[in-house]
């Protein structure tokens, strides 16, 4: 299947519906020519359908890594299949699967995932989801939606996973991140609550990564944010809504791009809300009951 082209006269978002219904293109029309503002995607991964190296991918049923690929949830205890060299799961299980286009247009696509359609899907309870991406103007949106398809009470998370481009027309700028949250996770698989916000994550105030490493979870965020290329004279602003309450920052060393996710559940947050941390952000959906996020990206330019 080709990739599914949304453009106009400012953006362009191409995704693969068979590879997760991941984003391999977002970029913006600058200076007469195409600028990747999402970290452009490789030939070899788009022809291997490798959703980990593209743009962007979605989270679900859960954000990030559980323990030990095992959780626990209202009695009952669940292990699931791991996919990381320390034994935990990462990312929920929908990247690499493909999606089912229910819509589409030249700036609009829908797409489906029926969790029962793929008998060895990596997660106890059954469950649907829908997704909608739309550009309008300068303007990105995904619209994210998980239902709980079974009979029993389910424990739920979603989220994004957006890599940003360090530099869009200027080689020499140095990106700049402004975003206000309150607390931290310690580690990345944490066994805490989150704590109080390290002076050196602090972000309230637009700053430069510069070589920053970081790679946390916070909590507290308030659903927006602000990426400035200042050399290139771009910014992008983030809005969330509710459940996306946590964010990740994810800066690679000696990469040309950062992560900046908006997620609703902490790491390892499954386990973090069996042990009784009402602020993990996981979800209980009972039978048929759904949880439905917004994210969106206004560039200015």
């Amino acid at each position: 299947m080709p990739l599914s082209t949304l453009q106009n006269e400012s953006l362009r978002c191409e995704i693969d519906p068979e590879a997760g219904a991941s984003i391999v293109t977002l970029a913006a029309r600058l200076q007469d020519r195409w600028v990747p503002v999402m970290r452009p995607t490789p030939q070899e991964a788009v022809e291997s359908r490798n959703s980990s190296e593209m743009a962007s991918f979605v989270l679900l049923p859960y954000s990030n890594r559980i323990a030990n690929a095992h959780f626990t949830f209202e009695g009952k205890s669940y292990d699931l299949r791991p996919n990381t060299p320390e034994g935990h799961t990462i990312h929920g299980d929908v990247r690499k699967r493909p999606w089912h286009v229910t819509d589409a247009g030249p700036t609009w696509l829908r797409l489906r995932f029926e969790s029962r359609s793929f008998p060895d899907i990596n997660y106890p309870f059954p469950f649907n989801a829908n997704l909608g991406y739309e550009i309008d103007g300068t303007g990105f949106r995904a619209e994210l939606e998980l239902e709980n398809a079974g009979t029993e009470r389910m424990p739920a998370g979603m989220g994004h996973h957006p890599y940003y481009s360090r530099t869009l027309t200027n080689a020499d700028e140095e990106v700049e991140v402004q975003a206000t949250f309150t607390r931290e996770y310690r580690g990345l698989v944490p066994t805490a609550p989150a704590g109080p916000l390290a002076p050196r994550h602090d972000f309230s105030t637009s700053r430069a990564l510069r070589g920053d490493v970081v790679d946390c979870c916070f909590a507290g965020w308030d659903g927006k944010a602000v990426i400035t290329w200042p050399g290139s004279g771009v910014r992008a602003e983030i809005d969330c809504e509710p459940p996306l309450r946590h964010i990740i920052l994810f800066t690679p060393p000696g990469k040309p791009y950062f992560a900046l996710e908006p997620v609703s559940n902490a790491n390892n947050g499954f386990n973090l809300f069996a042990d009784g941390d009402t602020d993990s952000g996981v979800h209980v959906l009972e039978p048929g009951q759904t949880m439905a996020a917004s994210f969106r990206v206004r560039l200015l330019f």
